[in-house]
């Protein structure tokens, strides 16, 4: 009788602390797990970093100058084109500026007038030059790549990589599924701090410059119309693990 008891009251207490274990809120599932898991995942660093697009704004910027006199050239033209391009497209002028790419206006073509032109020059039948705008990244360019372990994008400059990673909360979403939400800040490149209005690198920059990048649209940084930087605003995520036979696995991952 007294062997039965025994064996009744140890097969008691380990019922009693597998029940316990499988209806604890979180069930052994920590924050140190769920952060380790988020930054392994390949969904927390895609993309791995906020990048300046530069094929994809080259292709939208377009480049073209009026024809000022009939004995206009390529080469005076080729100024102003720039000029009017670092209007629409101030990032890779800062980008150029600070050597990381190398930007050419190639190929020059006078075509006919256009009725975009002002009067007085449309009444002098001048045409429009157009050229055909190559970037092409510096030395200096890939090392950007090089110094964040990442494979290089030539069609693509790197400005910040998540950092900062910060687990705020973890819930039972069911039985079988954890949501953890979760806080990050973005850490410029070197480059990147040349966005960031409050840094040394972004004062250095022409004025006209940084006038065009806090009035161009198409924000980098989303939201809003200026082209600058605030990496101290904290950014949220949400991530959703999924109960395997060999352990938690990310399911969804979200940026708010």
């Amino acid at each position: 009788m007294k062997k039965i008891t025994n064996k009744l009251v140890f097969n008691l207490t380990l019922m009693v602390t597998l029940m316990s274990i499988g209806c604890s809120p979180l069930g052994g599932f920590t924050r140190s797990i769920a952060a380790e898991a988020i930054e392994q995942s390949r969904s927390y660093p895609a993309p791995a970093a906020m990048t300046i697009d530069i094929r994809g704004r080259l292709l939208n910027a377009g480049a073209t100058a009026w024809q000022i006199s009939k004995d206009d050239t390529a080469e005076a033209a080729a100024v102003r084109a720039k000029e009017g391009f670092m209007q629409r497209q101030p990032q890779i002028i800062v980008a150029e500026q600070l050597g990381f790419l190398n930007l050419y206006f190639e190929k020059p073509e006078l075509g006919p007038r256009s009725y975009s032109m002002p009067h007085e020059l449309y009444l002098q039948h001048f045409g429009i030059w157009e050229f055909h705008v190559r970037a092409e990244l510096t030395e200096t360019g890939r090392k950007l790549w090089q110094d964040l372990s990442l494979p290089e994008n030539p069609e693509e400059l790197p400005l910040a990589v998540r950092d900062s990673l910060n687990i705020t909360g973890m819930s039972d979403a069911n039985q079988t599924m954890k949501r953890v939400e979760f806080t990050y800040k973005w850490k410029p490149t070197e480059l990147g701090e040349a966005f960031d209005p409050a840094g040394r690198a972004f004062a250095k920059l022409p004025e006209g410059l940084r006038e065009a990048l806090q009035k161009t649209q198409r924000n980098m940084f989303g939201g809003g119309n200026s082209n600058t930087a605030d990496y101290n605003t904290l950014r949220r995520g949400v991530a959703h693990f999924k109960k395997f036979d060999d352990g938690w696995r990310i399911s969804d991952l979200s940026y708010l």
